[in-house]
């Protein structure tokens, strides 16, 4: 098989590559940030782009063939939205960065400082809480919460002391807001 040369064909798969990989990072942290919006609505635009092109030819016109490159964009949006559905992207990047999540939670002190990565995540506020800490992963969502990482190895969280989901192990997912 020949690589296509038509830059439609090229311009089509580049978005939906594109789209791909935003979508894979979105879905890497907890909640959906605004950006989601922005990526949904691009999505949306890609699959009307596809549809124009590959549409079912109309009364009278010749039927198109249908040219390998054509099924590049149909496996990454599937691909993608398998991925998503699984939560893989998630749990991926959570099983990376583990290990600098955990050393950096185990030795917290009060007056952390905010905004440095550990592993692949951008920490924001960091906690000390009894038993272990907490800390944000991500900024105002669209739910209108934050999100967070909580590790607490010897007890499960109170829930006076906040909203907790048990993710895996000592790890909970933290929840701010209203």
């Amino acid at each position: 098989m020949r690589p296509t040369r038509n830059p439609l064909a090229l311009l089509l798969t580049a978005a939906t590559g594109l789209a791909s990989v935003l979508t894979l990072i979105e879905a890497s942290t907890p909640g959906l940030s605004y950006w989601a919006l922005a990526l949904g609505l691009y999505w949306l635009a890609l699959i009307i782009a596809m549809a124009w092109l590959l549409r079912v030819p109309g009364p009278g016109e010749r039927r198109r063939a249908w040219r390998p490159w054509t099924y590049v964009p149909f496996a990454l949006m599937l691909g993608t939205g398998l991925l998503v559905e699984l939560d893989a992207p998630f749990h991926a990047r959570f099983a990376l960065s583990e290990p600098s999540l955990e050393r950096h939670a185990r030795s917290v002190r009060e007056d952390a400082g905010s905004r440095r990565w550990w592993g692949l995540y951008r920490v924001g506020e960091v906690e000390k809480i009894p038993g272990g800490a907490r800390f944000m992963v991500t900024s105002l969502t669209m739910d209108w919460k934050s999100y967070g990482f909580a590790y607490i190895p010897d007890r499960a969280p109170d829930a006076s002391e906040g909203v907790y989901e048990h993710f895996k192990g000592p790890w909970y997912i933290w929840t701010d807001g209203p």
